[in-house]
């Protein structure tokens, strides 16, 4: 079964140095490909590679979502 994520809530997280929306994302979600989420919610940094450190960025919290195989490519 395909997943999506639902974001159910966030937390205010200050980057360290060095840090990156993928480093992040795996730390939170266990999953690098899934910094979008993380840029999604923070636009207004979505050109930054690097943290410099300092930067309070908004982290979603997520649940996984399954979507039935048998649902149009455009519902799941």
């Amino acid at each position: 079964m395909p997943s999506t994520v639902e974001v159910v809530g966030h937390r205010a997280h200050t980057c360290r140095a060095g840090e990156s929306f993928d480093l992040l994302a795996g730390q939170a979600y266990g999953q690098e490909t899934m910094a979008d989420v993380i840029v999604a919610a923070n636009p207004g940094l979505c050109d930054v590679l690097l943290f410099e450190g300092g930067e309070v960025i908004d982290l979603p919290l997520v649940e996984r979502v399954e979507s039935p195989d048998t649902l149009p490519p455009w519902r799941r």
